[in-house]
């Protein structure tokens, strides 16, 4: 019995040697040994850029915006970035982390110009910018990245939500000066001071046209625009703002040449391309280089009409709207006037003239359906179609606005002001003493 146990002893004993054996990891250092050194790896390449980092975010709806970061070693990042006005300045600072997830993740912690982008009340970022995201969604970018790939250079990022793309290029002592006095902020101040100033902006084509500018920086666009056999022809990029200028992504084609940006002239006041080696100017002219009515349908189908007076009414038509409202709240359904809608569809030569009132606020549409014709010069003449029942109900409150519409032509022009900036104005050609403004929209 002796020689048998130790003989089974010698067995596990061999056994057990050879299982160990089977179980050890393979000569190297452990997965988390290789995984921690990575993220350390990744830490050493962020926090090695002596200059920080010129970032590109693309978003999930293709927006893109310009970034400037700074990373420490104590887990610290200093940030600005063309989101507004006030997150491109003097970079702030807040906290980032690298995190073994499923990949090495950089996750930028705690609330910042990127979490604005990301931020699921769209209220937040409107009240900043104008740009109104989707409830829930925001602007459908992320504030945690997955590291696709990390070089001395370049760091090239994916979000792990919305999977937007983040690109890291190295920035020099130049550019890190520029960003840390806050020129970014200087760019996007000056920019939106100069188009406030100079409404009808073009460049001149080469055949001797004028081609209109817009820069839309609520959409991040930059369009050129032409007249083409009375149809508006349009070419359009989305542009981010750079310390240069606007660049554009992708290029601007004009004629067979990329335009890649628009640079600013800090003294001149003025943009400017270079289009094969020569400075072409972007002027400013007094009047509009196309008419407002030819971008119906191509850039805007809705003059809006709040219940608030707009710079650009007139006093028989604020005597008018206000006459409306007092009638429509002391009648006999206790109605409050909101927006009156003026939606154009030129492809039926059609209009319909949307009332917004609410009751108990509840919501509700009186509808007046037109038809019409326009000339050449851009003049308009309604015919009067059959109202739903609220606009048959309301008819005889909506009088002071109706009888102008139904027997007077008008025309459709730009107004601008320094506050509200651009506005369309219907003028009565009949009645010069009636017109109004309104907001261009693009309404469904």
């Amino acid at each position: 019995m002796k020689k048998i146990y130790l003989l089974g002893l010698l067995l596990l004993t061999l056994l057990s040697a050879c299982q160990k054996d089977e179980n050890d990891p393979a000569p190297g250092q452990r997965p988390d040994e290789r995984l921690a050194k990575a993220l350390a790896d990744y830490k050493t390449q962020l926090t090695g850029a002596p200059y920080g980092w010129k970032a590109t975010l693309t978003t999930g709806e293709n927006r893109k915006y310009s970034f400037f970061l700074k990373f420490s070693e104590n887990d610290r990042v200093s940030m600005s970035a063309d989101v507004s006005s006030s997150s491109a300045g003097a970079p702030t600072e807040s906290s980032y982390r690298l995190k073994a997830m499923q990949q090495p993740a950089l996750i930028f912690d705690t609330y910042s110009p990127l979490h604005l982008l990301a931020d699921p009340d769209p209220e937040v970022l409107f009240n900043l910018n104008g740009q109104e995201g989707t409830v829930g969604q925001g602007m459908f970018s992320d504030f945690e990245f997955t590291l696709d790939s990390v070089n001395a250079a370049t760091i090239r990022l994916t979000g792990n939500m919305q999977q937007s793309k983040m690109l890291l290029v190295q920035a020099t002592q130049e550019e890190f000066n520029a960003y840390t006095a806050g020129k970014l902020k200087t760019i996007i101040d000056e920019t939106t001071a100069y188009s406030k100033a100079n409404p009808f902006l073009f460049l001149p084509a080469a055949n001797g046209n004028k081609l209109q500018v817009d820069i839309n920086p609520t959409n991040r666009t930059f369009s050129l625009v032409s007249l083409e056999n009375g149809n508006v022809q349009i070419i359009s990029t989305t542009f981010t703002y750079t310390l240069r200028g606007l660049l554009f992504d992708p290029p601007l084609v004009l004629n067979n040449t990329a335009i890649t940006e628009l640079l600013w002239d800090s003294e001149q006041q003025v943009y400017y391309a270079d289009i094969n080696g020569t400075r072409v100017v972007v002027q400013s002219s007094p009047t509009a280089i196309i008419p407002l009515h030819n971008f119906v349908g191509a850039t805007f189908n809705t003059v809006a009409v709040p219940p608030q007076a707009l710079p650009g009414w007139s006093p028989d038509f604020t005597s008018a709207q206000q006459q409306i409202a007092a009638a429509l709240l002391n009648g006999n359904y206790g109605l409050q006037l909101d927006y009156m809608l003026f939606l154009f569809n030129p492809q039926s030569r059609s209009m319909q003239l949307y009332v917004v009132i609410y009751q108990n606020n509840v919501q509700y549409f009186a509808i007046y359906p037109y038809t019409y014709t326009k000339t050449a010069a851009g003049v308009y003449k309604f015919t009067a179609q059959a109202p739903n029942g609220n606009g048959q109900a309301i008819a005889p409150d909506m009088a002071p606005i109706l009888n102008h519409l139904n027997t007077e032509s008008f025309t459709l022009d730009y107004f601008r002001d320094p506050t509200e900036g651009t506005l369309g104005q219907i003028k009565s050609l009949e009645s010069p003493e009636f017109y109004f403004t309104g907001t261009l929209e693009t309404l469904q």
